[in-house]
């Protein structure tokens, strides 16, 4: 566990690493627009779903060891053939293939991190989650920090995120060359056991709600706090941040108390209260202390989200696939969320309070209705199988 926990970690830095140059690798090097460079991380999404498939069929030929190191080797090439001056479109279809490559690593690492076995699945998720969140906001002040460093300029960000590539890949070879001799994850990991057996599409419903929040919440929330409200960069960023680290912390302890309380039942009630406190915070930027309450309830509200949710994932009996598909589903739901802000912000005007505020609110309402379908339909299924 203490390897793949470091391999969740490794190989989530280069996702953010490439996010705070963007501008400079794609606006200043290729003349790129500054709204074609979005797309930049738009095809990474896309590439997100065609992984799918091709995980199902690499995980009936090798176990999730080679799939997590063949993935990472793959991720690595890819971003150093981004490193080179190919041109922006084909920067743009390289990245898309780089998605592929990246859902393989993700499902195939927490596939092995839930089928541990015993008890303690989704403490096991939570760690992985924050080991992810970790990575992330790792890799994002790593990547702005070597490109102010260093003589080589924004292509700098490739390099390093292909170097931490690398090294997820060689971890991933030596558990599989030593450690699974040792103490085999499973030999068909695939055929995990599980609680039950259902269809996997509410996991997929919760994590594509939890996503398109998550988008809302950096794009709407920021401007909000900037436009409207006045806060300073210093302010905005705290704010910001708080439910961010909020959700780090708390991902482990969450996960440990979903495990004695029942993952479906947690998930629920946090669920509940993050979709209400989302739709709250818009209303609350008059008063810092209140709305500083309200950020710190969401962030404890959003710790077993993404733990309860892969566990859920995990105990279905999909397998790898599934949380490729899991991934994926999150990153189309990040997706919309961005496509529905800017085509609410066009249409209504995206930096007027009143706007700002009914997007927050149909956020939340949209993610507590997501959580009731999915829960609704799960109960149904186990109630089949009782």
């Amino acid at each position: 566990m203490p390897l793949v926990l470091l391999l969740i970690f490794l190989s989530a830095l280069p996702d953010a690493m490439l996010v705070p140059v963007l501008r400079d690798l794609l606006v200043e090097r290729y003349g790129a627009s500054a709204e074609a460079a979005q797309a930049f991380l738009a095809v990474n999404l896309l590439g997100a779903g065609l992984a799918v498939p091709l995980v199902r069929w690499l995980r009936r030929r090798w176990p999730a060891w080679t799939v997590a190191a063949v993935g990472s080797f793959a991720d690595a090439s890819l971003l150093g053939l981004m490193w080179l001056p190919i041109g922006f479109k084909a920067t743009l279809a390289v990245r898309c293939l780089e998605g592929v490559a990246d859902v393989a690593t993700f499902a195939a690492l927490f596939q092995m991190l839930g089928s541990v076995g015993g008890r303690g699945a989704a403490w096991r998720m939570g760690v992985g989650a924050s080991m992810l969140i970790g990575g992330l906001g790792g890799g994002a002040v790593l990547g702005g920090a070597a490109v102010k460093a260093s003589a080589a300029g924004p292509t700098i960000a490739f390099v390093l995120g292909a170097a931490s590539c690398v090294a997820t890949g060689l971890g991933a070879w030596i558990g599989c060359r030593v450690l699974d001799r040792v103490a085999p994850t499973s030999e068909s990991p695939e055929q995990v056991p599980t609680k039950f057996r259902g269809p996997l599409w509410p996991m997929l419903l919760m994590a594509a709600s939890d996503r398109a929040t998550g988008a809302a919440l950096t794009a709407v929330f920021a401007s909000f706090l900037a436009k409207n409200m006045g806060y300073d960069p210093a302010e905005r960023g705290r704010l910001i941040g708080l439910p961010l680290l909020l959700m780090a912390l708390g991902a482990a302890p969450a996960g440990w108390l979903a495990d004695r309380l029942g993952l479906l039942r947690v998930r629920t009630v946090s669920a509940v209260i993050y979709a209400l406190c989302f739709a709250a915070v818009a209303w609350l930027g008059f008063s810092t202390v209140a709305l500083s309450g309200v950020l710190l309830l969401l962030g404890i509200a959003a710790a077993p989200l993404l733990p309860a949710s892969l566990s859920l994932s995990v105990q279905s009996g999909h397998g790898t696939g599934g949380l490729a598909a899991f991934r994926a589903a999150g990153d189309g739901g990040y997706f919309c969320g961005i496509v529905t802000v800017v085509a609410v912000g066009v249409w209504a005007g995206g930096d007027r309070l009143a706007t700002q505020q009914a997007l927050m609110v149909g956020f939340g309402i949209a993610h507590c209705g997501c959580t009731i379908i999915a829960r609704q339909r799960m109960k149904f299924e186990r109630a089949l199988q009782d």
